[in-house]
């Protein structure tokens, strides 16, 4: 480059290299650093040397020691150049940040561009005629940020004389959408954070990042405590209708958890819910109209009509949430009235909507929501699973916690019982009886137990006992039903065994049959007999056992490779429209444009339901399931049939 006395932040702007720069370039922040490198680079063509550019002086040695700097580290808005140059701009002084989610051998990219955006002005001491603190603040703003009619919250205004007292007229200011000034720090201030928030039906996963850098910081959850009033969303709409101030309860509710959420998450790194400055919620419609105190009466009959569908922008204090004072809140649209916000995050996580192959998401959860298709036309429908895949309305069931149940292996010779629990990293085979301290079974470990039960023949494909098998651990269990012993007395922290009965099975099979139904249902409607890929979501998305799930008949029959679980992508897409704020009106635009897909006549759902209970299903072929049966049975007998070709039809 020739020489032309314009500092290194302004030529990297001009060729559109992103450097931090809170100050504005003001030379007092410390961010906007960069590193002369030294020597001939050929594939340049350029001689890069400290001496191109303009020596550091006083100032500027004086603010990079006031900030900790190490040596050699340069600012790049008092760094003049004065020949050819090779820059290194260290990854924490990158204003274009971007932070990669890998999961299932994809990695998606997420540029850090959020709704937040921090500034430090520096403002001397008033003189006599000089305009108001709150003008010489905005006037600033308009000046070295280019940030004209931006206008201060006036809980942030009340706060900047003793701001400015306080950091001796340095303060940092945190501004929401370019447009408001939602708080005031004394001194220099870089970590705004923000809350990404899934409501599930069953429980709440809260997700704390740094809005500046897009990490992720710390991860909380705990059950929905609207629980206590009805199971189900149908239970919650009636409460909500028919209850005397039951709508104001439920609504206080999961504020209420949402706020303890944050503030857990941000002890965690030392911080405090005050510190969360920006927050975005998903989940279903029901959860959704509770969490923003809307009437959900229209949505508990036909033709289910959300009171508001697109996206929602309020504040914290509004809704309620013990957060900063200034926080915002947005809240990601619906597709339709009974596929909420949650489906809309798993659009923007997983980007079917961007695929050219066809691709079946089935989002596991009390109110289960599936997606089929690709860039050219994409389907949503829901499927009233109920609470079973989360260890509610289950004899033992209980949360992901330690003590809980999460693997299950049933040897189909011996019968014999092989548990893996939360807590403990070995299998309940190479630990003590008394050391495994068993209190229930998550919907993890519910999944894989109706599936172990299946293929060791405990179970009939009707999902009944099968009266022919004699067992120690085949007992009766309460109201004379058969049950199924997973953990003995001796392994139980509980003092009693830890069982599978039989209606806990038919909970299973109910669930697992509407979500086969509903991607039924989409196949149909999109015309075709296969997805090219089978994505599990959902809360325990990342814990559940493609193999097994797919021999209860949960999804249908497809090669296990082309089957991925990828945890739980509401959340990840309520993480992503925290972090940019095009991912937003991305999602405004893609819940308009998905289908939603109605269930069809009661007759002939109810016909594909009950065909869907067997295991894996009464009358569609199964020929993967079929097979990796018969290896668990009979593995000699399977590779012999494998050698004469038995399964090529699948």
């Amino acid at each position: 480059m020739e020489a032309g006395g314009i500092s290194v932040l302004e030529a990297a702007r001009t060729l559109g290299v992103g450097i931090e720069a809170i100050c504005g370039g003001a030379g007092t922040c410390g961010k906007c650093q960069v590193i002369i490198e030294d020597g001939h680079f050929a594939k340049h063509d350029l001689t890069s040397h400290p001496a191109h550019v303009t020596p550091a002086d006083a100032a500027e040695q004086a603010i990079c020691s006031r900030r900790g700097l190490p040596a050699g580290v340069r600012l790049s808005c008092m760094t003049f150049i004065q020949g050819d140059l090779l820059v290194t701009v260290p990854e924490e002084a990158q204003a274009n940040r971007q932070i990669v989610r890998k999961e299932a051998d994809v990695e998606r990219v997420i540029p850090v561009d959020p709704m937040i955006r921090m500034a430090l002005l520096t403002l001397a001491p008033a003189d006599l005629g000089d305009r108001s603190d709150q003008e010489r603040v905005l006037a600033l703003l308009e000046n070295r940020f280019s940030l004209p009619g931006v206008t201060f919250d006036l809980t942030a205004l009340k706060s900047l004389p003793d701001a400015l007292r306080d950091g001796q007229g340095e303060i940092s200011l945190t501004i929401w959408n370019d447009q408001n000034i939602i708080r005031v720090q004394p001194g220099m201030q870089d970590k705004p954070l923000g809350l990404a928030v899934d409501i599930g039906s069953t429980s709440l996963a809260a997700y704390l990042c740094d809005l500046r850098t897009g990490n992720l910081l710390a991860t909380t959850s705990m059950m929905n405590p609207q629980v206590t009033y009805g199971d189900d969303i149908m239970s919650r709409i009636s409460y909500a209708v028919d209850v005397p101030n039951g709508r104001e309860r439920l609504h206080r509710a999961v504020i209420h958890a949402i706020s303890e959420l944050g503030a857990q998450a941000a002890a965690q790194v030392g911080a405090t819910a005050d510190d969360i400055v920006d927050c975005v919620l998903v989940g279903n419609s029901v959860m959704h109209h509770l969490a923003l105190g809307l009437d959900p009466g229209q949505l508990g009959h036909l033709p289910f009509a959300p009171v508001a569908g697109g996206p929602v922008d309020t504040t914290a204090r509004e809704l309620g949430l013990k957060f900063n004072p200034g926080a915002r809140v947005h809240v990601l649209p619906l597709e339709a009235g009974y596929v909420g916000a949650d489906n809309v995050g798993v659009i923007l996580a997983e980007e079917p909507h961007k695929q050219e192959e066809i691709v079946l998401i089935v989002d596991v959860g009390t109110n289960g929501e599936i997606l089929l298709g690709n860039k050219h036309r994409l389907l949503c429908t829901s499927s009233p699973t109920g609470p079973a895949f989360e260890g509610a309305q289950i004899t033992h069931g209980m949360r992901a916690a330690p003590g809980a149940i999460e693997r299950v292996r049933i040897n189909p010779q011996t019968l014999e019982v092989n548990i893996k629990v939360i807590g403990q990293e070995l299998w309940s085979q190479d630990v003590p009886d008394e050391q495994l301290g068993v209190r229930g079974i998550c919907g993890s470990g519910i999944l894989e137990a109706v599936a172990e039960l299946f293929v060791a023949g405990i179970i009939l494909p009707s999902g009944k006992f099968d009266p022919k098998v004699t067992s120690p651990r085949v007992v009766t269990g309460p109201k004379d039903q058969p049950a199924f012993v997973l953990a003995t007395t001796a392994q139980s922290a509980t003092g009693s065994p830890i069982l599978l009965t039989q209606g806990d099975v038919r909970s299973v099979q109910l669930a697992k049959a509407a979500l086969y139904v509903g991607a039924q249902l989409l196949m149909k409607e999109r015309g075709v007999e296969k997805a090219d890929r089978v994505v599990l979501a959902g809360a325990f998305g990342s814990l559940i056992n493609r193999e097994r799930a797919m021999i209860i008949g949960m999804i249908p029959d497809s090669p296990l490779e082309q089957v991925i679980a990828v945890g739980n992508a509401a959340g990840d897409g309520a993480r992503i429209a925290l972090l940019n704020k095009g991912r937003r009106e991305e999602a405004a635009q893609v819940a308009r444009w998905t289908e939603h897909v109605t269930s069809p006549l009661e007759s002939e759902f109810q016909e594909q339901f009950v065909a869907a209970l067997s295991l894996p299903h009464a009358s569609h072929p199964f020929p993967h399931v079929q097979r990796m049966i018969a290896e668990r049975r009979h593995p000699v007998q399977a590779r012999e049939n494998i050698i004469k070709g038995e399964y090529d039809h699948e």
